[in-house]
């Protein structure tokens, strides 16, 4: 099989989605998402996806590839007929979700359309019970996915597409044995995409090894014309490992910097920082593969809802994060390879917006890093970090507030109930009800600071939808 990369296509002459023949159910949702041109990735790869070919893209983070392979899912779904279609293996739980929502967006005016999302750490016996009707789409994690197909809680006889995304951490991960007895199960008659922001010899294989005929497709590799224009790399030297403490706590502290995601190499590092910034007044949330995934929803929910600013991560766990507006990046450790350097910057500035991506490093990693042409645009500058003050201030007010509800989509609970019940039994205004977000048993419902209190003694005991709940502040 030849798996040379071919010539780059041209765009498609017409600017806009219509251009693809796409069913008008799914140009209706992407105009509800605010989508009128294809980005790059999703010209050059929705042809050949569309036309039946397999695909190995290569594209960049945030480059708009969960909808160029999702919307040639969609097309070919018949939602009519009970049976999974589609699956899309993705490395990690928060990239999962994130898929999933992505997907019900582009299709939700595709009627009775199910799209599943399945992950460890989550309770199998709830996902057993989801499978009462057979979701049309699968979102799922190796690991998982292998579960459902060896308990046959899955049949995966109907299947018309595969789809790996990641591909590069997948396989990073050490999910090929995973990968190859799941691709054992599949009907061999099926379309196959593979996306990945590198093509190391390992993905190649991969392609090799599964894929038919495949069009292998570079919507941009791992280098610095990738990363967006709209991106700043600043490089910060120190003088010593001991400085990069105080080096970090003045980057996320400076007026600009917004919301932040700092990334560090280990847990126990991920602990230590989070602990620190806490210690020195500073609204840090943690997020590590060692926590319990409601305490991951907790830690997100409260990034993305102000109710925390900065995010301390590991590299596997900030995978696939869904946070929008993210304005700050910051590498406490430097990145091991230069890949992990392009994903980490590549998680601000996303869709056009302006972010600024900070390394923070020792002479030593700046030779290392200066070698890579993926670094080749970041501003270097020693840094002498300001003293950290003496005694840690007190912590701020956040000016939104997190509210814990003990019911969700199990006991069939929308966001809409919730705001509902805010206004009606909490005493707010429509417009100050925050981000809600509704898992399967729980919910999280950001509101004013100001009003927090008052409000969690109103929703005691209150009842959402003829349900008793009980609400409770998030710390």
């Amino acid at each position: 099989m030849n798996t040379e990369e071919t010539p780059t296509p041209a765009a498609p002459e017409a600017s806009a989605f219509g251009a693809f023949a796409l069913a008008p159910t799914l140009l209706a949702g992407l105009a509800e998402m605010g989508f009128t041109e294809p980005t790059a990735v999703q010209a050059l790869v929705l042809p050949a996806v569309l036309d039946g070919q397999d695909v190995a893209g290569q594209a960049p983070t945030g480059s708009g590839k969960t909808a160029a392979y999702g919307l040639a899912v969609l097309q070919q779904l018949d939602t009519t007929v009970q049976g999974t279609q589609a699956i899309v293996l993705v490395p990690a739980r928060e990239l999962v979700l994130q898929v999933q929502g992505a997907l019900k967006q582009l299709g939700k005016h595709l009627p009775n359309l199910r799209v599943a999302a399945y992950y460890g750490g989550h309770a199998m016996r709830e996902e057993v019970k989801s499978m009462q009707q057979a979701p049309h789409v699968v979102v799922a994690t190796p690991g998982r996915l292998l579960d459902h197909l060896e308990r046959r809680t899955i049949i995966p006889n109907q299947l018309k597409v595969l789809v790996m995304d990641e591909a590069d951490k997948l396989l990073e991960l050490g999910f090929q044995e995973e990968i190859a007895t799941i691709i054992s199960r599949l009907p061999r008659r099926r379309q196959t995409l593979l996306f990945s922001a590198t093509m190391p010899d390992k993905v190649l294989a991969l392609v090799r090894a599964n894929l038919t005929r495949p069009r292998v497709m570079n919507a941009g590799g791992a280098n610095a014309s990738t990363l967006p224009a709209s991106l700043t790399l600043k490089g910060h030297v120190v003088g010593a490992a001991d400085q990069k403490p105080a080096a970090l706590f003045q980057l996320v502290t400076q007026p600009a910097a917004g919301r932040c995601l700092v990334f560090a190499n280990t847990r126990d590092r991920v602990e230590e920082l989070t602990r620190f910034l806490r210690g020195r007044g500073v609204l840090a949330e943690a997020l590590h593969g060692k926590m319990l995934q409601p305490e991951r929803d907790k830690s997100l929910m409260k990034l993305r809802n102000g109710s925390a600013t900065v995010m301390v991560a590991t590299d596997v766990a900030a995978r696939g994060l869904d946070v929008t507006e993210l304005d700050t990046v910051i590498q406490y450790d430097a990145p091991e390879q230069a890949d992990t350097f392009q994903h980490r910057a590549g998680r601000t500035a996303r869709a056009g917006a302006a972010g600024t991506a900070h390394l923070l490093v020792t002479p030593p990693e700046q030779g290392k890093l200066q070698a890579w042409p993926a670094a080749a645009s970041v501003q270097w500058a020693a840094m002498r970090p300001a003293k950290l003050p003496a005694a840690a201030p007190k912590a701020p007010r956040a000016t939104t507030i997190t509210l814990h509800i003990s019911a969700g989509k199990r006991e069939k609970i929308s966001a809409h109930d919730l705001v509902g019940a805010f206004v009606s039994i909490g005493g707010l205004e429509r417009e100050a009800v925050g981000r809600i977000e509704v898992f399967d048993h729980y919910s999280f419902v950001a509101v004013p600071e100001a009003q927090a209190e008052a409000v969690l003694d109103k929703m005691q005991g209150a009842k959402v939808k003829g349900k008793k709940v009980k609400v409770a502040l998030i710390r």
